[in-house]
């Protein structure tokens, strides 16, 4: 093993408890791949959910949308909705190991330009 292997390899063993995976394996589909946190309180919450992100969809495209008074009373809260959404399905810690990772390739790639 060179000596870059075994520093990736040291790395990674330190770091390896730094992140929660945020995709594990689906139980059902092979191939595929679930989110680990991301979580609703009920069908009310997921219905709610997508209105969020359905309202906001159409006033990203449409600014000019036609004014609801309880969808604008509400927007507020809609953004509050997608930001947790982005929130949850974000890697935490993961970006650590793609660090390692990349580290590894550039010194592989520079040791062998000096050969």
């Amino acid at each position: 093993m060179n000596p870059n292997e075994e520093k990736l390899l040291k790395d990674l063993r330190h770091h390896s408890n730094d992140h929660y995976p945020t995709l594990v394996p689906h139980p059902w589909f092979k191939e595929k791949f679930q989110p680990t946190f991301f979580y609703l309180d009920g069908h009310a919450d997921l219905l709610l959910t997508v209105r969020a992100l359905i309202y906001l969809s159409m006033r990203a495209i449409n600014p000019e949308l036609g004014s609801d008074d309880v969808m604008d009373r509400n927007e507020d809260e809609f953004i509050h909705q997608a930001m947790t959404i982005a929130n949850r399905l974000m890697p935490v810690g993961e970006e650590a190991l793609m660090d390692h990772l990349n580290l590894f390739y550039r010194e592989e790639k520079k040791a062998k330009e000096e050969e």
